[in-house]
């Protein structure tokens, strides 16, 4: 009966490892076609030809091409987020993960595939309305962990760290749409920089450094 018992749970667990693989392969198929050739542009045909299984895998994983789009928004939206929580918790004061994490918010942005999935593909795939609700998921924890941060060190004047960490989040998401229609994105990317460190700078009583 042991022996029995033992040979399913391998059994299941191979056939997780596999769904698991295959999940993984259809995300990154998914992302290079939709950097590639948008979401528009993108055939589930052509996802699933590139990661080596049929159609109806991809379908047995998502309900829909805007499923899938949403699922690789979303990882995308996770690294992400790790990576900029990670740099400012780093830091050795409240100030300068603050600086951490906005520089390091600003690395992503570097990213050719960051910057389409999420900025460009993002809002005409998912609407506004859906995009800008994926982006509160991710961004606003990361935004709050910082300003928590700054709270816990006595150094922050607002109280409302609720609405604040929305505010900051409207106030970046307007930065980047920015930065992707600009001329001369590293120069407006350099401007929002300053501007968004001034802006918290003013509602902290801390010594920052130059």
């Amino acid at each position: 009966m042991q022996s029995n018992m033992q040979a399913i749970e391998t059994v299941r667990s191979r056939r997780e490892e596999y769904a698991d693989a295959t999940h993984e392969a259809l995300l990154d198929s998914a992302a290079a076609c939709f950097f590639e050739d948008g979401f528009t542009g993108t055939s589930l045909d052509h996802v699933a030809q590139r990661a080596r299984v049929t159609k109806g895998a991809i379908y047995h994983h998502f309900s829909s091409k805007r499923e899938l789009f949403r699922a690789v928004l979303e990882r995308q939206q996770a690294k992400s987020a790790l990576t900029i929580t990670q740099a400012g918790d780093q830091a050795l004061t409240a100030w300068s993960g603050i600086v951490a994490a906005l520089d390091a918010f600003l690395e992503t942005l570097s990213c050719p595939i960051y910057q389409r999935l999420c900025w460009v593909e993002g809002p005409a795939a998912l609407g506004f309305e859906d995009w800008w609700a994926c982006g509160e998921h991710y961004e606003i924890e990361v935004i709050r962990s910082q300003l928590d941060r700054l709270a816990e060190a006595g150094a922050l004047e607002v109280k409302d760290l609720d609405m604040l960490a929305h505010v900051l989040f409207g106030a970046v998401t307007a930065g980047v749409l920015g930065m992707a229609r600009a001329d001369d994105p590293a120069a407006e990317r350099e401007r929002f920089r300053t501007v968004i460190l001034e802006l918290i700078a003013g509602m902290v009583h801390l010594d920052q450094p130059a």
